[in-house]
């Protein structure tokens, strides 16, 4: 059975966690790259630069495939309310309900340079989403 996650919030945190965890271990491999090889070599296999990492792809697949898994659920169990009055809203600070579908580029890329500038430099990187998307509009 697979877990869905309880927020939005919840998820980036954990995938900005997870990037950070392994950005140290990637730049050295990167450094150690760019030490060793041309600039044209590592343009021709790492176009993308440093998040073409395997791993960085890999944390990015995982925590796209959550966002559409709790999207899916909150799409699912959704139930329209009715507007409420002026009076009712009177006094009340309302920003609205919780958002049931985020787009997942906007939370692991377009949030990224406000959340964690650190990582800005793996995020830029995705100039691909390496999702695939079988006949059915599945994810794969």
């Amino acid at each position: 059975m697979v877990e869905i996650a309880k927020s939005y919030q919840d998820i980036q945190e954990r995938y900005i966690a997870a990037l950070r965890a392994l950005l140290p271990q990637i730049k050295t491999w990167w450094s150690d790259l760019v030490a060793t090889e041309t600039f044209d070599t590592i343009s021709l296999i790492w176009p993308t630069g440093i998040s073409g990492h395997p791993r960085f792809l890999n944390v990015f697949r995982r925590f796209y495939v959550e966002i559409e898994n709790l999207n899916r659920k909150n799409e699912h169990e959704f139930v329209e309310q009715p507007e409420k009055s002026p009076e009712e809203k009177w006094g009340i600070d309302d920003i609205g309900d919780s958002p049931r579908y985020v787009g997942q580029i906007d939370l692991l890329i377009d949030d990224i340079p406000s959340k964690a500038p650190d990582l800005v430099e793996v995020v830029n990187g995705f100039v691909f989403i390496p999702i695939g998307i079988d006949q059915d509009e599945e994810i794969t």
